[in-house]
């Protein structure tokens, strides 16, 4: 066992566990459990403004200030929405039921531009910050814009920039799956993502025998042979990367 494995944060590995039994880690940071939550899509379309969500703010403390991010890119990292402000609870014109996806660049971070491209998988980001811009929440939405289907993953703390490229895929867990903190390295307590689950995959390690994964903002690493395509009606069974991820 390296020294890495011997420190891992006992957060970390709570974090491991409650997302294995299907419960949301709460993160020790905010008391009050602010949520961003995206429920239902409410419309389609790729041009500006046409495509919209419903969502759903929880336990949001009246008079506190709130960051609110929303990134919408592609797989290969293009980015078509940037958008980025505060404001303070409970504000209803901020803070109510829908969020669409339209022409914003506040950070300077686009660098595509309407109409999204279609048949197209998007991910559109949303994250909840406190007041001194840590994230509280974030809900991860992957979409195409003409369609109506859509997948949701919501993580608590986790930032926008998920470390996947243009090869990454979904895939579907066939098998239950040991958790390595590197190939060969289990996490400590042994820990194992049931069979039905789903998560990015990146790529595969040098060796060929494990995927590289991302798992609660954590990359990890199963074996290869634990993990198929996603058969929902975003990935359509489209098959995993062969290739490190870089």
């Amino acid at each position: 066992m390296t020294e890495r494995t011997r420190l891992v944060s006992l957060a970390v590995l709570a974090s491991l566990v409650l997302a294995l039994v299907g419960i949301g880690p709460v993160s020790p940071a905010r008391a009050a459990g602010e949520k961003w939550l995206v429920l239902d899509r409410i419309s389609s379309g790729c041009f500006s403004g046409q495509t919209a969500f419903k969502v759903e703010f929880r336990n949001l403390v009246a008079g506190k200030r709130y960051y609110l991010d929303t990134i919408v890119k592609d797989l290969a990292g293009t980015v078509y929405m940037d958008e980025y402000f505060s404001a303070i609870a409970p504000d209803p014109v901020v803070f109510d039921d829908d969020w669409i996806v339209v022409n914003k660049n506040d950070r300077g971070l686009r660098t595509g531009s309407f109409p999204l491209p279609a048949g197209q998988v998007l991910a559109m980001t949303v994250t909840l910050r406190d007041r001194y811009r840590q994230p509280l929440w974030t809900t991860i939405v992957h979409f195409t814009c003409e369609g109506e289907d859509f997948g949701i993953a919501s993580i608590p703390g986790c930032d926008q920039f998920v470390p996947v490229s243009a090869s990454s895929v979904v895939g579907t867990f066939v098998l239950n799956a040991p958790l390595y903190w590197a190939p060969g390295e289990l996490v400590q307590p042994y820990t194992e993502i049931p069979a039905g689950k789903t998560a990015w995959v990146i790529g595969v390690d040098p060796s060929g025998q494990y995927y590289k994964i991302v798992w609660v903002c954590n990359v990890l690493y199963v074996p290869r042979y634990t993990m198929g395509p996603n058969f929902d009606s975003v990935w359509t069974g489209r098959p995993l990367p062969t290739g490190n991820g870089h």
